[in-house]
């Protein structure tokens, strides 16, 4: 669920600067988190399910030719929350480094708190948005759009190459129902 506002400049009403706040929630079953250096260390977190929410302060663009708007737009600061789990932390080749007392253990982990910029910046949590949003009229728009975002959890102890965050991304369609507050 989103919430944004629509900043036009002088001269351009057909380019608005647009800023807002997003919640968002991530529940799954089973998936393997990596983490920044995974591609030479294959290690990975594995988890049996999660749950984490989110709150953000967005920022994007948003073009607008007559009823449609086609827009982007980024999580730029967030925090995120949810349970507590035990990640199993495991590698696809022989233990060595420092995480490998903790090979094939539960590692108590939890959802990186604190999150500035997941687009751009590796093991932060968060979400980014493309869309494109028809005026059926005034008050009611249709909005099909594509996000891509980033659920990272951190664990309580430092792991191979000095790692304690692990993350995992997610892809997904969506079609929504748009309406003003206030107009």
């Amino acid at each position: 669920m989103g919430y944004h506002q629509e900043l036009s400049i002088n001269g351009f009403p057909w380019f608005n600067l647009t800023w807002g706040a997003r919640t968002a929630g991530y529940y799954t079953g089973d998936k393997a988190f990596i983490p920044k250096t995974s591609f030479s260390s294959g290690d990975s977190l594995k988890f049996g399910r999660l749950t984490v929410n989110s709150l953000s302060i967005l920022a994007g663009i948003t073009l607008k030719f007559g009823k449609l708007d086609i827009g982007a737009n980024t999580d730029i600061i967030g925090i995120a929350i949810g349970v507590k789990r035990n990640g199993l932390y495991s590698k696809n080749s022989f233990p060595q480094g420092t995480g490998s007392e903790y090979y094939n253990a539960l590692i108590p982990s939890s959802p990186n708190f604190f999150n500035v910029l997941p687009l751009g910046m590796d093991k932060n949590s968060g979400q980014s948005e493309i869309f494109v949003r028809y005026w059926i009229t005034n008050r009611i728009g249709v909005k099909a759009g594509y996000v891509h975002g980033r659920t990272t959890y951190k664990t309580d102890v430092k792991l191979d190459n000095n790692q304690n965050r692990f993350s995992t991304s997610y892809d997904m369609p969506y079609v929504s129902i748009c309406f003003p507050l206030y107009n």
